[in-house]
C-alpha cells in the first residue's frame, strides 16, 4: 500500500512539473516588426514603426519615428500586457498595450501629463 501511495505522489509531482513547463513555454511573443498608428503630442494622427526583441518577459528594441530610431530603455511582457519605457526629448514616455494575437492596442503618457492612444499590427516576415 505504501508503494502505491508513493507512486501516486510521484505521478502527481511529474504532472505538476510538466504543466508548469508547458505554461512557461506558452509565453506570448512580441518579437518582430510592428506597423503602428496613434496620436502624437499635439493629438495629431501619426504612423510609426516598432522593432522588438524579447527574452522571456524582458522586451527591448526601438521605435521608428520618421528616420529616427528611439531605443526602448526598459520593456516587459506579462500576461499579454506589454509596457515600454522610452526617453526622448528630455522626457520619459511610458507605453502600455494589450497583446491580442498579431495586434496591440494601448496608451502612452509622458512625464508632463500628455497622453494618447496607439495600435499596432505585426508585419509579416518572408518566413511567415
Amino acid at each position: 500500500m505504501r508503494l502505491h501511495n508513493l507512486r501516486l505522489i510521484l505521478l502527481l509531482i511529474i504532472i505538476h512539473l510538466v504543466a508548469n513547463t508547458v505554461h512557461l513555454g506558452a509565453q506570448a511573443s512580441v518579437a518582430g516588426r510592428w506597423q503602428c498608428t496613434g496620436t502624437g503630442l499635439e493629438a495629431e494622427t501619426i504612423s510609426f514603426g516598432l522593432e522588438l526583441k524579447q527574452s522571456g518577459s524582458s522586451v527591448g528594441g526601438f521605435w521608428i519615428i520618421g528616420n529616427d530610431e528611439v531605443p526602448i530603455r526598459e520593456g516587459k511582457l506579462q500576461d499579454n500586457q506589454i509596457e515600454l519605457i522610452t526617453f526622448a526629448d528630455d522626457r520619459q514616455f511610458t507605453s502600455v498595450a494589450a497583446l491580442e494575437g498579431d495586434e496591440m492596442k494601448g496608451t502612452w503618457k509622458d512625464d508632463t501629463g500628455r497622453s494618447g492612444s496607439w495600435q499596432a499590427k505585426r508585419v509579416a516576415t518572408d518566413g511567415k
